[in-house]
């Protein structure tokens, strides 16, 4: 059974694609996509708001497509907030921590096979090996990422004072 390529299949879900096109002579394919939601929720209120303040571009790496190194250009929305007593006056929208965290470089799909792959084979050789799958990282990326999703949990100081 055969089924049709979409063109929104291609990016994470909670988004829709304007446009794509090729740059740096067809080594790369960058996404043009919009948030699917037509509103956005503050972060300090919870309060929904459809103004819409202004747009700007955040440029996010994505899985590699047919060879070629995938960067989706995300048409972010910066909103009002209605709220009378909330003190923000202005948020941008937040996409879902399991597509796309707040100022993230890289899709969460993409930054757990890059943990995956600093937690095989670690430091230069990983590195190495996401060259040749068309992952644009470092060796110190891939430690960073490693050391990030395995940092354990903050135990509670304990104050300890002169009579103890």
């Amino acid at each position: 059974m055969q089924q049709a390529l979409h063109r929104s299949s291609l990016v994470p879900r909670g988004f829709v694609v304007e446009s794509a096109c090729y740059e740096n002579e067809g080594r790369q394919a960058v996404i043009t996509v919009r948030a699917s939601v037509s509103f956005g929720v503050c972060p300090s209120c919870g309060t929904t708001s459809r103004r819409v303040h202004s747009r700007y571009r955040r440029r996010v790496t994505d899985l590699p497509l047919l060879g070629r190194i995938v960067e989706l250009s995300v048409i972010a929305r910066r909103f009002r907030c209605d709220a009378v007593l909330c003190g923000r006056l202005i948020f941008t929208e937040r996409f879902s921590d399991g597509i796309l965290a707040p100022s993230a470089r890289r899709t969460a799909r993409l930054d757990s096979v890059v943990h995956h792959l600093g937690l095989a084979l670690v430091g230069r050789p990983a590195a190495g090996f996401a060259k040749r799958l068309m992952l644009p990282l470092s060796k110190d990326t891939l430690l960073r990422v490693v050391r990030r999703r395995h940092r354990p949990p903050a135990e509670p100081l304990k104050v300890i004072g002169i009579d103890d």
